[in-house]
């Protein structure tokens, strides 16, 4: 019995030895988004307010994982390389902040509130990933965003609906230079989105006084 303890004993030896003196694990990495807030857009300020909610994600990307695509059907999850939190909560935070840094109207309100808003901005990600291309990868974005009033007597609610979508070129597998190119899509996307906000409820202002 003890000569066949001997060989099992010595391999097991060994084998807790390679795991406990060879190359660490993969340790897990945060990445957030950022980006400097986007130039001022001009206009007089406007006595609303507004609340930014979380956006909804897309079942794929729900999730802390940073997702690779590497074709049409194969999406891959990177389990060490992960978003800081849901993006659905990253890109909100930023927007909110985007609105409250131009100064244009007199709440900017992120999350629930006991506080009534005037307006609600809300929306969705439909895509946030590395995706390959024929000559090497990008970051990709795309969102749908909605407008709408909060406080409806009559007619009709929404006052903005759209879909934005940017890329940004990005060495493939490298997550830190990901993250800086998904920044950079939403940067553009938020300066697209600003001003067709505050147009849609300098135009909603304009018609409630009137009446």
């Amino acid at each position: 019995m003890r000569g066949r303890l001997a060989p099992l004993l010595l391999f097991s030896a060994a084998f807790v030895g390679c795991v406990r003196f060879g190359q660490p694990a993969p340790h897990l990495r945060d990445f957030r988004l950022a980006y400097p807030p986007p130039p001022p857009i001009g206009g007089a300020p406007l006595p609303a307010t507004i609340r930014v909610s979380s956006l909804r994600v897309a079942t794929i990307y729900d999730r802390l994982a940073i997702v690779h695509r590497e074709n049409d059907y194969e999406t891959i999850p990177s389990y060490y390389d992960r978003w800081s939190a849901n993006p659905g909560s990253l890109v909100a935070d930023l927007l909110a902040r985007d609105l409250v840094d131009s100064g244009l109207y007199r709440a900017v309100e992120r999350g629930p509130t006991l506080v009534p808003a005037d307006y609600q901005l809300s929306g969705e990600i439909l895509e946030i990933e590395e995706r390959h291309t024929g000559s090497g990868c990008e970051a990709f974005l795309q969102l749908r965003m909605v407008l709408t009033r909060t406080r409806v007597a009559g007619g009709d609610p929404v006052l903005l609906q759209a879909s934005y979508t940017q890329s940004e070129p990005s060495p493939c597998h490298d997550p830190s230079a990901l993250a800086a190119a998904m920044s950079t899509a939403l940067e553009r996307i938020s300066a697209a989105l600003q001003p067709q906000v505050y147009a849609a409820v300098a135009k909603q202002q304009q018609a409630t006084a009137a009446q």
